[in-house]
């Protein structure tokens, strides 16, 4: 009986042994996306700041002309590890709301400007000049410097 309860209780300890997973430390770093949600502020909804200035919600309205863009940051995200190196400056609404307004900076162009975008234009009233363009859906400017932004 002894050998039998000592072979029972082997067997139990040899299978706990083996169906215990053992942790296998990650190969690879995952990308790193900073995004910085900004204060939660009224929408601009038309603004008037001359002829060629929209509101952010009316720029898919305007696809293939120049205007002036005017909105709320609403979240600013620099995309360090992506591609290119984009810092987003969402207006009106933020990421993935389809309805958002995008300005689009680009890594080579973030030395033009004094102080890195996401932090410079965080929580402000901005309007950007540039191409309306659309990106999978959604109104965008791409702005190479900081001579495109006025901070309202």
């Amino acid at each position: 009986m002894k050998k039998a309860m000592w072979l029972v209780s082997l067997t139990f300890f040899l299978i706990g042994c083996w169906s215990t997973p053992t942790p296998v430390p990650p190969t690879q770093t995952p990308w790193v996306v900073t995004a910085t949600p900004a204060a939660a502020a009224p929408i601009v909804a038309s603004p008037d700041f001359g002829p060629d200035t929209v509101s952010w919600n009316d720029a898919k309205n305007f696809v293939g002309q120049t205007k002036t863009v005017c909105g709320n940051v609403m979240r600013t995200t620099f995309a360090e590890s992506t591609n290119g190196q984009p810092t987003y400056l969402d207006l009106g609404r933020t990421y993935p709301d389809p309805s958002r307004f995008s300005v689009v900076i680009w890594g080579n162009q973030r030395a033009n400007f004094p102080t890195p975008p996401e932090t410079l234009y965080r929580g402000k009233t901005i309007c950007v000049n540039g191409a309306v363009r659309t990106y999978q859906g959604v109104p965008q400017i791409e702005v190479r410097s900081p001579a495109q932004v006025q901070v309202k």
